[in-house]
């Protein structure tokens, strides 16, 4: 699959693997939210000229990975804005994790991992 993005001039890859089997609505959407935040930060700060996504759906897990080349940043030197802030939460909420790894000039990869069949104390669209 490829989604097209007038930011980057381009299309973005998406590459899917598994089955949503297992997974729950909360789950799926914290991950969904997650990539939308992911490639809109891609675009909006970083200055990419390509970004990729996988989602893999395995095991106990879902995982999402939204890498870019862009001009990166130090993530422990850099106060996390309102989006990268929302994303914690919205996946915080389905028992999940999310992981930056970036640094000045060299890109960004963000990780996000939720566990199967969790639920979510409150909806990850924002209502409670």
């Amino acid at each position: 699959m490829v989604v097209a993005t007038p930011q980057l001039r381009g299309r973005v890859p998406v590459e899917v693997s598994g089955d949503e089997e297992g997974h729950g609505g909360a789950e799926l959407t914290a991950l969904y939210r997650a990539a939308q935040e992911a490639v809109t930060n891609a675009c909006r700060h970083a200055r990419a000229s390509q970004v990729t996504v996988a989602v893999r759906l395995a095991g106990g897990a879902a995982r999402l990975e939204v890498t870019d080349d862009g001009r990166g940043f130090a993530p422990e030197a850099t106060a996390a804005g309102f989006g990268l802030l929302g994303m914690r939460e919205r996946v915080h909420l389905v028992a999940g994790s999310v992981d930056v790894e970036s640094s000045p000039a060299a890109g960004t990869r963000v990780t996000v991992t939720v566990p199967r069949g969790t639920t979510a104390k409150f909806s990850v669209d924002g209502g409670r």
